[in-house]
């Protein structure tokens, strides 16, 4: 619940008591992953050390070959772990089902707050002056007149928007997350819980996805919308319990861009075939030093996140981290589903967006939610023995 709120406190200090720098935000988020360092450390397990000190220790390697240390990248990497770890150690299924339900209650709130009482809104959260204070955005570059939204908080008037424009205008809902992408990511993994569901747990399902639709529709996100409409179809398909081969879908995803961008001439534009060009491009552009993160790893790629991701943490790290992720035990298929999900959302959303994979508001949920999901000893033998004895339930 920190982790989806605390943008929207500093934001809220940073507007009516105090600015708030970078370096503010930095302490803030130590201070949460402090807390879940607390929590594991009773908890202690010898893989879960052995895994982040075989992670940490090929970061310094490359730190060794770039000759800089790179905080961001082991960031990055400690908020999958952490997060994980707790939701592993101390989260089940109703768990989850119980404080997911609170914070989408949270974030709905919050957007309508924004919808309807956007001056108020405004007086509390000044989010412009806020990302600016924190070096994201130059001070003269808000385009939006009397806006104090983000850049993104409104669609420019030659693109509009996509979803229910006659009746929201140009305005992109940002709620608790200060920035609409999130909330359009939060969207996406609330769809993949509720999808993950079992038949009779319907009711859950459709809550979560009629607040994931409204979600996309206030935030105006094309990505959420073609991602929950993906999501439904693989629900509706019979396809194999494990889908194993989704395993694959980065990789899938990848060579796709570069299909793109090498046999389909094209150009950047605000659009997800333009941001699928570009991105495709700057692949192709990439030279090994890059792919494989020893060159690159300080260059800004905007909304390209396959290069940023390669650059960043390097090709053998990332292979590493997801085959870790694909070698998860899940608790039952309800796991098995929601792996297989948030493998369409992560392969995606790297395709059109540089760094909204790794923000803690949602990335943190995300991993808190998979901990939870994977099975322990004695809940796996207890699902077996279910199964066996029952095996229409699911």
């Amino acid at each position: 619940m920190v982790a989806l709120i605390y943008q929207a406190v500093l934001c809220a200090i940073h507007t009516n008591v105090h600015a708030i720098s970078v370096a503010g935000v930095g302490l803030t988020e130590a201070v949460i992953y402090i807390a879940c360092i607390t929590v594991l450390i009773k908890r202690i397990r010898l893989e879960f050390v052995a895994f982040a000190t075989l992670v940490a220790a090929y970061l310094f390697l490359m730190a060794i070959f770039r000759n800089q240390l790179d905080p961001k990248g082991f960031r990055d990497v400690m908020i999958p772990i952490l997060f994980y770890g707790v939701g592993r150690e101390i989260g089940n299924v109703k768990y989850a089902d119980s404080l997911l339900k609170l914070m989408v209650l949270v974030v709905l709130a919050f957007g309508f707050f924004e919808l309807f009482f956007l001056d108020a809104f405004s007086r509390i959260f000044n989010i412009f002056s806020y990302y600016v204070s924190q070096g994201n955005l130059a001070a003269g570059s808000n385009w939006a007149k009397d806006s104090v939204l983000g850049l993104n908080g409104m669609r420019p008037e030659g693109i509009g928007r996509t979803i229910l424009p006659s009746l929201i205008g140009n305005h992109r809902i940002s709620s608790i997350f200060l920035e609409p992408v999130s909330l359009g990511n939060f969207a996406v993994i609330i769809a993949a819980w509720g999808l993950s569901k079992r038949r009779d747990e319907i009711k859950e399902m459709v809550f979560f996805l009629l607040a994931a639709a409204i979600m996309i529709t206030l935030s105006d996100s094309r990505y959420g919308m073609i991602t929950v409409a993906a999501l439904v179809v693989m629900r509706c398909l019979p396809l194999h319990k494990a889908n194993i081969w989704m395993i694959a879908l980065p990789l899938i995803s990848v060579l796709l861009l570069l299909f793109l961008a090498a046999f389909f001439g094209g150009q950047y534009s605000d659009s997800v075939l333009g941001r699928l060009f570009v991105s495709g491009k700057t692949l192709l552009n990439l030279d090994l030093g890059m792919i494989f993160g020893l060159d690159g790893f300080n260059t800004s790629f905007g909304d390209m996140g396959y290069p940023s991701l390669f650059t960043r943490l390097g090709l053998l790290l990332c292979i590493f981290l997801w085959s870790a992720f694909w070698m998860l035990k899940m608790a039952d298929e309800r796991g098995n589903r929601f792996r297989t999900y948030i493998t369409l959302y992560m392969s995606l959303i790297l395709c059109v967006s540089g760094t909204s994979l790794f923000a803690l508001k949602t990335a943190g949920i995300l991993w808190f939610l998979v901990g939870c999901t994977v099975g322990r000893p004695k809940e796996m033998q207890a699902a077996s023995s279910a199964n066996v004895s029952q095996p229409s339930s699911i």
